[in-house]
C-alpha cells in the first residue's frame, strides 16, 4: 500500500467496468491511489466499517442494493462528510442522478459517456470536496476547543487545573499519544509541569530537562518575545 494515497472504492459488478476505472486511474499523474474492488453493495458498505475510503465509484444497478439503498445505508453508519461519493448511472438515467446527489453523492457520471478526462477530473473534485470537508470539521473542533477551555478557566483560577484540561483537550483534538507543557526557567532550563499521555507511554511529568540546543539558537530571541 503507497503512503498517503488515496483510497478508492469501486462497487461496480462489473468486471470489465472495473478495469476500464482501473486503468484510467493508473493513468492519472496527479494522485497515487490505493483501489479495492467490490462486486455487491453489503460487501462495500462491510469493507466501510472497517476502513473509510477517500472516495466511492458507485454503480447504481447492484445484484443486491440499488445506489440509492447503499447511499441511505452508508450515511446510517458513517459520518456523510467523511466520503465522497460518484455515482453511475446509464444514459437518460438523469432522475436517478438527480436523487443521488439529493441523497448525498458528491457527482455523477454517465457510463456511456466516460472518457479518461471527465473521470479523473470528477474523481479530483471529489478528494477536493473532502478535503474541504475534513478542514471545516477540524476548524469546528478547534473552537470547541477553545470553548471547553475557556469555560474551564472562568470556572477555576487555579492555574495547574487549567493546564491539565488544556493538555487534555488538545491531545484528544490531535489524537496524539501524549502532549505535554514544558516550562523554561530564566536560565533556559525547565521542567514538564502538565501532560496528558497514553497509559502505553511512560510518563514525563515533572521531569526536568536542560534543552541546549534552544538556549544556544532561541533563547535570546524567546526573551524578548518570540512564540
Amino acid at each position: 500500500m503507497t503512503v498517503n494515497a488515496i483510497t478508492v472504492f469501486f462497487v461496480e459488478d462489473s468486471p470489465e467496468d472495473r478495469a476500464l476505472y482501473r486503468r484510467f486511474l493508473e493513468r492519472d499523474d496527479r494522485y497515487t491511489y490505493n483501489i479495492s474492488e467490490f462486486e455487491s453493495a453489503n460487501k462495500a458498505l462491510q469493507a466501510c466499517q472497517e476502513k473509510i475510503p477517500d472516495v466511492i465509484l458507485l454503480d447504481y444497478l447492484l445484484p443486491d442494493l440499488d445506489g440509492l439503498e447503499f447511499l441511505t445505508k452508508l450515511q446510517r453508519q458513517t459520518s456523510s462528510s467523511q466520503i465522497s461519493v460518484i455515482m453511475l448511472t446509464g444514459q437518460g438515467d438523469e432522475t436517478i442522478a438527480v436523487q443521488a446527489l439529493k441523497s448525498g453523492a458528491h457527482d455523477y457520471l454517465v457510463k456511456g459517456k466516460l472518457t479518461r478526462e471527465n473521470f479523473c477530473r470528477t474523481i479530483h473534485g471529489a478528494i477536493k470536496h473532502k478535503q474541504l470537508m475534513q478542514q471545516l470539521e477540524q476548524q469546528q473542533e478547534q473552537q470547541r476547543l477553545v470553548g471547553a477551555i475557556a469555560l474551564h478557566i472562568r470556572k477555576s483560577l487555579q492555574l495547574q487545573d487549567i493546564l491539565t484540561t488544556s493538555v487534555q483537550q488538545v491531545r484528544q483534538l490531535l489524537s496524539a499519544d501524549r502532549v505535554l507543557i514544558y516550562q523554561f526557567t530564566p536560565l533556559m532550563q525547565g521542567c514538564i509541569v502538565s501532560e496528558s499521555v497514553l497509559p502505553e507511554w511512560k510518563p514525563s511529568l515533572g521531569l526536568e530537562i536542560e534543552d541546549t540546543c534552544f538556549q544556544e539558537s532561541q533563547g535570546e530571541k524567546y526573551r524578548q518575545g518570540k512564540i
